[in-house]
């Protein structure tokens, strides 16, 4: 996995371990219907999931983030709806509204740090968000440190072409 840095990865890591978790859902309904009798297909999604979640929590050590997080597994339950087992029911945009309210307002600063409380609610409302099929604005990550690093290299560049001539 390559991204522009270890906050990228994570958040992609994330993203990945989400999808597969949502699949692994849907294949188990499938299985426990008589609906599915293909044994490659469960396996290849396990394996992918297992990956998934070794590399989110690899970026998450690398991160420094606390290792407690959110399961897809868990059940939530809100005034109007429950989340349980890859699935939203009762009234899905009081869950959603609630579930923004979880989301970062700002960019993280360099030297802050995460509660587990934080990335327990931010993990919970991606996955939210992720069943419902609405879009995740990542404003709050921090690209800057990049932008940075390759105004440098341009600059280096353009040394190096400046001492070549």
């Amino acid at each position: 996995m390559i991204g522009n840095s270890d906050a990228c990865n994570y958040h992609m890591a994330l993203g990945f371990y989400y999808a597969y978790s949502a699949d692994a859902y849907r294949l188990a309904e499938m299985l426990e219907n008589g609906e599915l009798f293909d044994e490659m297909e469960v396996s290849i999604v396990i394996m992918n999931l297992y990956i998934a979640e070794n590399t989110l929590r690899y970026f998450q050590k690398k991160l420094g983030l606390p290792t407690g997080r959110f399961r897809t597994s868990e059940t939530i339950c809100f005034k109007k709806g429950k989340l349980e087992l890859g699935k939203l029911t009762g009234d899905v945009e009081d869950i959603l509204a609630t579930a923004k309210q979880w989301l970062p307002e700002r960019r993280k600063k360099s030297n802050e740090i995460y509660s587990l409380r934080q990335i327990f609610l931010y993990e919970a409302a991606l996955w939210i968000f992720y069943l419902a099929g609405k879009e995740i604005n990542y404003y709050f990550l921090d690209h800057t440190y990049w932008e940075n690093r390759m105004e440098v290299m341009s600059e280096k560049e353009k040394k190096d072409e400046i001492i070549s001539k």
